[in-house]
């Protein structure tokens, strides 16, 4: 019987906060008694994707499921990530050759469609607001592809649908509309709070440098007030999605479907 291996595919970061919220999601399936449970990284971390599954051959293994712990798409999963696991753009599951020995690659898609992430950003927005005029904003890092847009819309479609009134949806870069657009245009429609979703795996650069200071927030402050056209906004900034354990239930269905 081939010999199973589940590989967590993260960004990698200069900071640790990835790093600890990959460690935590392959801790929990090694609890949940998936075995041979390893992390590889696209840059800046340790170990690399090839890496590990260097080590994976070594350790025996036979077939490997890659479950990319990313929001959406983008320059990284289509570009950079298939040819360290010896797949060319758009295949997914395949016989590849890891250091001379064959083995079936299984290349999964993020998990941002999935219904559970809405549910999870509607928990966050009803745990955070205080019944005032409050708008909601879903923050996306933003892409020159299109997936990343696609994910952060739809998940504030599905807010919406869900009865969560004065939902918006920005970009942190590279797509529209800005952060401060958006914060301008929840204000003028009635808004006296502000609750922000990062729709991010993890803390980061992005959730640390960029974001704060466009909701008029400095880093490592998750609420505040600040004045806007004579009358005082609460902006509330909630946490990234990755640490969520349902997230862990999700990836062990995806394993278990191979």
């Amino acid at each position: 019987m081939a010999r199973k291996g589940v590989l967590i595919l993260g960004h990698g970061s200069s900071y640790r906060y990835n790093e600890r919220i990959m460690e935590l999601q392959q801790q929990r399936l090694k609890e949940m008694g998936f075995q041979d449970v390893y992390i590889g990284y696209n840059k800046m971390s340790e170990p690399t994707i090839e890496e590990s599954l260097s080590q994976m051959v070594k350790d025996g293994i036979d077939e490997v499921i890659a479950i990319p712990f990313f929001i959406a798409s983008g320059l990284h999963m289509e570009r950079d990530i298939p040819p360290k696991l010896g797949l060319q753009k758009d295949e997914h599951d395949k016989k590849v050759v890891i250091d001379g020995k064959e083995i079936m690659m299984h290349f999964g898609e993020p998990f941002g469609m999935d219904p559970l992430l809405t549910k999870i950003l509607k928990e966050k927005i009803c745990d955070l607001r205080t019944g005032k005029n409050t708008a909601s904003i879903v923050i996306g890092h933003g892409s020159k592809l299109p997936y990343n847009k696609e994910v952060i819309m739809e998940n504030a479609k599905r807010l919406s649908e869900m009865g969560i009134p004065n939902v918006y949806y920005a970009f942190n870069e590279l797509n529209e509309p800005k952060i401060e657009e958006v914060l301008d245009k929840a204000i003028m429609d009635g808004a006296d709070e502000i609750i922000a979703l990062p729709l991010f795996i993890s803390e980061g650069d992005h959730l640390k440098n960029d974001i704060p200071p466009k909701i008029h927030l400095m880093d490592g402050i998750r609420e505040g007030t600040f004045r806007y056209a004579g009358k005082m906004i609460d902006v509330k900034y909630a946490e990234p999605v990755g640490k969520d354990p349902r997230l862990t239930e999700l990836f062990a269905a995806k394993i278990r479907s191979y």
